[in-house]
């Protein structure tokens, strides 16, 4: 693929380091203020060269102000975010989202619209995740709604653990520094909502969807998978068929991204065949109204409008008699999101939206062409196993770095549990449609009830088998992106994509195992004692170069403990509590 087919590449990239910079580096916004202002004064002087596109000066500029834009959008807007103090205080705040029950509460999170400390009212920046001690969920509540609450907010940290997730950086992505806990006896006002926002409004929307599924039969389990299929909601899903799922390798199925949106697409695309000539503009308007009706209704995520996004460019190039190139596309969509919240970037649903989305695109046409089946259900299923092969093989090491688990018989899963997932889509929005005449939305609540349970037999069938997973394995930051790109180097080269030998591909391999080499080495000189955060206890462990001794909890290892083993390739010796 030529590099000037993909000119957003030449803008991405740019981006993306100048926000992981800012994580990096938080006290450069000097340099970067003026690395913009010279970027922007020499574009504004070389604009008026005949050839400022094709000229090195304009470019270089370029590629500074994009980094220098990437660095001080993460920066600001991680400044923009206020500090609180920790006593107790008034806020009155707007809730951003449906309360979600945990053991002895329910927890959600609310944008601060005013506080008031000591008499004396103000208005800070950014959302709080708010805890609601009580066993019983207050069913009243809704997205817009405003609280009047008295609390003490505590700033989000991490637990301390050594190759944990970054919860903090997580939440403050998303604008959120505090927490705080509340009791009915602490709620002083509640007023409900007025007028709503896009986002409040779609989540609105995603929750009738649940109630129609619930008025037309569905409960428990396969109400859970239903609603996790279609909107991607997973509260009503237990951890136990969560855990099955991700063993399996089905677990992408539950996270609505590019696979739904495509299934949309084509689904759409096949009805309206007739729409031809002249109304071909009528056919595209149908589908662009459609995935973004999608997108409203599965609370505007970051993979659905991702992929909603890249169909939209497609659809208008064809419309346009510009037909766009597909990576071009999926690296304008990610621009486009980069841009307006540059910590999304560092979510683990992103990369591995984009990384396999990015391998479809790159790879399943080459491989798709290496075996050639006449038969109709052949060609189905090896289009099945093209795909999951070039997506899982994308996801790979991710994957492995976030899950510490590869699940062995994906292939197995995803032939089945794939077209499943789209018949249940499809049942889904004709039960909404036939909502109203009772007994046709019984007929296809029986209909996803059957298929939901049948798909929670064999994920958890699959997933209990012996030797179909490898667990406790983990990679480094470093190994994760040697290997991606060795992967990548190595179908390039098989599958003939560019005149591209074997070597790049060595080069890279060579360069994860000596990453690995260098990983052991560090891990093998250490002695010293670990202090694991479990739950909020001190769980003390000893290292013994690469051997971690460990005594058990409740008679068994944390995860946290298997977290640390996993990535930085130690052996675990657990002992009894003494």
């Amino acid at each position: 693929m030529l590099f000037r087919e993909i000119p957003f590449l030449r803008l991405f990239a740019p981006l993306c380091a100048g926000v992981i910079v800012a994580e990096a580096l938080p006290r450069a916004a000097t340099a970067a203020w003026i690395m913009t202002a010279a970027a922007a004064a020499v574009m504004t002087l070389r604009l008026f060269h005949k050839n400022y596109h094709s000229d090195t000066l304009f470019g270089t500029a370029l590629i500074i102000f994009l980094i220098a834009a990437g660095y001080l959008l993460h920066f600001e807007g991680k400044e923009r975010l206020s500090n609180l103090e920790r006593s107790r205080q008034l806020f009155m705040v707007r809730i951003s989202g449906y309360p979600e029950k945990k053991n002895k509460s329910c927890s959600f999170r609310a944008k601060i619209l005013k506080a008031s400390m000591d008499g004396q009212q103000y208005s800070p920046r950014g959302s709080l995740m708010l805890y609601f001690i009580s066993d019983t969920l207050p069913s009243r509540w809704q997205p817009g709604d405003r609280l009047l609450v008295r609390l003490t907010p505590q700033p989000v940290v991490n637990n301390g653990n050594p190759c944990e997730f970054n919860y903090r950086r997580y939440l403050e992505g998303q604008g959120i520094k505090y927490f705080g806990f509340f009791r009915a006896a602490d709620m002083l006002e509640h007023h409900p909502a007025g007028r709503l926002t896009v986002r409040e409004s779609s989540l609105v929307a995603a929750h009738r969807m649940i109630s129609a599924f619930k008025a037309a039969g569905l409960d428990g389990e396969e109400l859970g998978l239903v609603t996790a299929l279609t909107i991607g909601d997973k509260d009503l899903i237990d951890k136990e068929h969560l855990t099955t799922f991700s063993r399996s390798g089905a677990m992408h199925i539950m996270a609505v991204s590019g696979m739904h949106v495509g299934m949309i697409s084509l689904g759409l695309s096949f009805l309206l065949f007739f729409l031809r000539g002249r109304l071909k503009i009528l056919k595209v308007l149908i589908i662009m109204t459609a995935l973004w009706g999608f997108a409203f209704i599965t609370g505007m995520s970051p993979s659905v409008l991702r992929a909603t996004i890249m169909f939209t460019f497609l659809q208008a190039g064809t419309l346009m008699h510009r037909p766009a190139t597909s990576i071009n596309t999926l690296l304008a969509s990610a621009f486009i999101l980069t841009a307006a919240r540059p910590a999304v970037i560092f979510e683990a649903g992103f990369q591995l939206s984009y990384l396999a989305v990015a391998f479809i695109i790159l790879f399943y046409e080459p491989l798709y062409r290496v075996i050639r089946l006449r038969k109709k259900i052949p060609d189905y299923l090896w289009q099945m196993v093209a795909v999951s092969l070039v997506a899982q093989a994308g996801t790979l090491a991710l994957a492995v770095r976030l899950f510490n688990i590869f699940p062995l018989l994906f292939l197995a899963t995803n032939i089945v549990v794939i077209p499943i997932s789209f018949i249940v889509l499809a049942l889904a929005f004709l039960l909404l449609v036939f909502s109203a005449v009772t007994p046709v939305a019984a007929f296809f609540a029986m209909l996803l009830g059957k298929l939901s349970g049948f798909t929670l037999s064999f994920t958890g069938m699959i997933s209990s088998l012996d030797h179909g997973v490898i667990e406790n394995i983990g990679l480094t930051t470093v190994e994760t992106i040697l290997l991606t790109l060795a992967t990548a180097l190595l179908l390039t080269s098989l599958l003939k994509i560019r005149k591209i030998t074997l070597k790049p591909f060595i080069v890279a391999a060579s360069l994860f195992l000596f990453a690995g080499i260098i990983r052991n080495l560090e891990e093998s000189g250490k002695e010293r004692v670990i202090v694991y955060n479990i739950k909020g206890k001190e769980l003390r462990a000893r290292q013994h170069g690469r051997v971690l001794m460990v005594t058990r909890v409740d008679g068994h290892v944390p995860p946290e403990v298997k977290k640390h083993a996993s990535t930085r390739g130690l052996k675990i010796k657990a002992t009894k509590p003494r």
